[in-house]
């Protein structure tokens, strides 16, 4: 989601629900809306609330020592309790399948250590976990994350890239629910994309003379476009499969999304349209998003911090709009009010977790299932966005 506020054509904040606004009623405008949206305020504190929370809490499920015991003795015996880890066995004995000048058996090993870490780390949760469930005590995060029950559905809807199908555990998937709303979210922003796109190719007027359209912000759009339907693709597999390299690919595109939301949201509300002027607004979030997912991917993929940076920039947007909206008197403020509290709310299920039911609905899948509906409405918002512009900057010409 991205931030959309808009500033007058002059030095001070207007209001655009016409096309003369004022800064003294820009500036009364805001008043106005400030005072009544004590819910904004409010529910910010929620957030920060469960932001301090959140972060205190570790992942203390990895850090039981017989936890880590467990995985260290089935890597290297391939054996759990009942359950054999062929990843894990003969190792020595592995031998080629096949040179080639990328070194095919290279990776097929790298690949083999990967599940085998992966596999062994789920049956020691599961089995500490009905260890502690035999005890009385409740479900605790591993790496960050719940203990979930896996299926085999999942396995006709991922590339093969990651799948070996020599392997019977393979077949086995994590969060499907998760993974199935991630894709549902993909197919949501690209329905919106594409008729975004329609409409301002096809049916909104173009300037006469480059035959372009007169929506400034049409191809900042597009890569938000992108990068959203990039993001909820390598959720998708990373719920789907989890590894160490669909993880970080998961949670840096999440924040390139964010950032990128961001930048566009701060563009939008100053209104700025010269190239190199954006590139100003840019640079410093640029900066700041680019060394975040390097220190993730390279140096520590720090759960507490991540959660920090991006719960920051997502409220930031949230406030941002809601703001906008009062400020500008926009057509389709109530779409935005709506995105914006659906928003917030669908935040507080990230912050305010809770282990997933009978194994499979936690509030991480109540979330991909909340924006779903919130997509919808967004890019609804998006292509209003574009028709009053339009307007108004034909009106202008005229």
């Amino acid at each position: 989601m991205t931030s959309d506020y808009r500033r007058g054509e002059g030095r001070g904040w207007r209001r655009t629900g016409g096309d003369d606004g004022s800064v003294g009623e820009g500036i009364q405008g805001a008043s106005a809306a400030m005072g009544g949206s004590g819910w904004i305020v409010r529910l910010a504190s929620l957030l920060a609330l469960g932001l301090v929370l959140s972060s205190a809490e570790a992942s203390l499920g990895d850090a039981d020592p017989r936890y880590r015991t467990c995985v260290k003795e089935c890597q290297t015996t391939g054996i759990i309790g009942e359950n054999t880890i062929s990843h894990c066995q003969n190792k020595e004995n592995d031998t080629s399948v096949g040179g080639s000048w990328y070194n095919q058996e290279q990776i097929y090993m790298q690949w083999k250590q990967l599940a085998c870490t992966t596999d062994c780390r789920y049956f020691c949760m599961m089995q500490r976990e009905g260890e502690r469930q035999s005890l009385g005590l409740t479900p605790v995060k591993y790496h960050g994350k719940w203990p979930f029950l896996r299926i085999s559905v999942f396995q006709l809807f991922i590339p093969l890239v990651l799948v070996d199908t020599s392997v019977n555990s393979d077949i086995l998937r994590q969060e499907p629910l998760s993974a199935a709303l991630s894709a549902i979210n993909l197919l949501m922003h690209f329905a919106g994309w594409l008729s975004f796109y329609l409409l301002v190719k096809y049916k909104l007027p173009l300037r006469p003379q480059t035959k372009r359209t007169y929506y400034e912000y049409t191809s900042l759009w597009h890569i938000y476009a992108i990068l959203s339907m990039n993001a909820w693709f390598w959720s998708s597999i990373f719920h789907t499969r989890d590894i160490d390299l669909t993880e970080k690919l998961d949670y840096s595109s999440a924040v390139a999304l964010l950032g990128y939301s961001l930048i566009l949201s701060l563009l939008r509300a100053f209104n700025v349209k010269d190239e190199a002027t954006r590139v100003m607004f840019a640079a410093p979030i640029l900066a700041f998003v680019t060394t975040h997912i390097l220190y993730l991917n390279f140096y520590e993929l720090d759960y507490g911090w991540n959660m920090k940076v991006c719960v920051v920039m997502a409220v930031v947007q949230l406030l941002t709009w809601a703001v906008w909206a009062g400020v500008t008197r926009h057509p389709s403020r109530l779409k935005i009010w709506t995105v914006v509290f659906g928003g917030a709310l669908a935040m507080l299920l990230e912050l305010y977790d809770f282990p997933p039911y009978m194994g499979y609905a936690d509030a991480h899948s109540l979330w991909h299932a909340s924006t779903i509906p919130l997509t919808y409405l967004w890019w609804s918002f998006i292509k209003d966005d574009a028709k009053f512009r339009t307007s108004t900057l034909i009106k202008k010409a005229k």
